[in-house]
């Protein structure tokens, strides 16, 4: 088998490369782009303010309260309040509890951060295709290339595309 993919370079830049920007099947890199970076910066930023303002609603009303934390629904950050006390606590309702007892309300306090956040989520989303889009269009050139790609293979690459066993060298 050696001698069949003796003539391939290794892709050690392309690699090391991948390898930094992709940390698993589903992370990539803070620092995969500059872009990236700012955006998660920013989204940590975010993230620290509306749990501080969430704490502090959630000090102040724990009168008001199922129980003294705070939940997420439908990706926004929500205090259980009690039905009874639901004109208590001014906000958005996003969810009730299968009992009625338990309104998620999102205070309006932290109704604008937490639109920020999902609009640096909706950036993240778009920085993370940007990293992937250039290192896809990294690798596309060596996919054909007689050094990297098909040419180089010759038979072992067909024996690999087939799932046919190499015959004994």
């Amino acid at each position: 088998m050696e001698p069949l993919f003796a003539g391939l370079e290794p892709l050690t830049p392309l690699n090391n490369e991948i390898k930094r920007c992709i940390l698993s099947e589903d992370q990539v890199a803070d620092d995969a782009s500059p872009g990236l970076s700012h955006v998660r910066r920013s989204m940590k930023n975010i993230a620290d303010r509306i749990h501080s303002q969430l704490n502090s609603t959630l000090n102040s009303n724990r009168a008001y309260l199922q129980d003294a934390v705070i939940t997420m629904r439908d990706g926004r950050y929500c205090l259980p309040v009690k039905a009874e006390y639901k004109n208590q606590v001014a906000g958005m309702v996003h969810d009730q509890s299968s009992t009625g007892s338990t309104l998620f309300i999102e205070p309006m306090a932290i109704i604008k951060l937490n639109n920020e956040l999902r609009e640096l989520e909706i950036q993240e989303q778009k920085e993370i295709e940007a990293v992937l889009a250039a290192l896809s269009n990294e690798a596309r050139p060596l996919y054909r290339s007689p050094e990297y790609g098909h040419g180089a293979f010759g038979p072992a690459g067909l024996y690999l595309r087939q799932s046919r066993p190499l015959p004994p060298l």
